[in-house]
């Protein structure tokens, strides 16, 4: 099955972006890039590093120097990547991705994103944090006590970047309670129209 466009995969974290640009890159039998992991390759640090230490504009910069070094594979041939949560808040990133591309949203509801947020924190066993680098950094940097906290913080940044990814879209996805392999033949199918 060819591919005539690259897919630019975005969504809320834990919405199944890297999950889905793999499972569509062998579909394709295309290159898949995370945009995490070229930050990674690139500045020799993780996002979340570079976010905790030298702030979000030095993360931001350093996603658009990601996306920038991308644009230069998208202009070559179709690619599929999985962009960071934060990708919709960063115009010039974008605007490289945009290159011959689709841009596709994982629209994941947002119980199941939060339920996968709190499933990682490390809690006292009594829905106590005792870890913040165990949450999201934009979650972490609020100092949530509990869990009811995580939830609640989680929903405002929820409703804030549901909106952008919309904004954002060409094509989008709810996953409800599809499985990961009927997500991609739903992204496949949309894709080829």
């Amino acid at each position: 099955m060819a591919l005539n466009k690259s897919i630019i995969l975005v969504g809320i974290k834990h919405s199944g972006k890297t999950t889905q640009g793999r499972a569509l890159a062998a579909k394709y039998n295309c290159e898949f890039y995370d945009t995490d992991d070229v930050i990674q390759e690139l500045m020799g640090k993780s996002p979340r590093e570079i976010y905790n230490t030298e702030g979000k504009d030095s993360f931001l910069g350093a996603e658009k120097l990601a996306c920038q070094h991308l644009k230069s594979i998208l202009e070559s041939k179709p690619v599929i990547v999985a962009t960071g949560g934060g990708i919709c808040e960063n115009e010039e990133a974008v605007r490289h991705l945009a290159t011959n591309s689709i841009f596709v949203y994982l629209n994941v509801d947002e119980k199941t994103a939060a339920d996968r947020i709190v499933r990682e924190a490390k809690t006292d066993g009594n829905n106590n944090i005792t870890d913040q680098s165990s949450l999201p950094s934009y979650i972490a940097k609020k100092n949530p006590a509990t869990i009811d906290d995580v939830r609640a913080y989680f929903h405002n940044f929820y409703e804030e970047r549901t909106k952008k990814y919309s904004m954002l879209a060409d094509i989008t996805i709810n996953p409800g309670s599809l499985g990961p392999s009927k997500v991609t033949a739903e992204i496949v199918n949309k894709v080829q129209k």
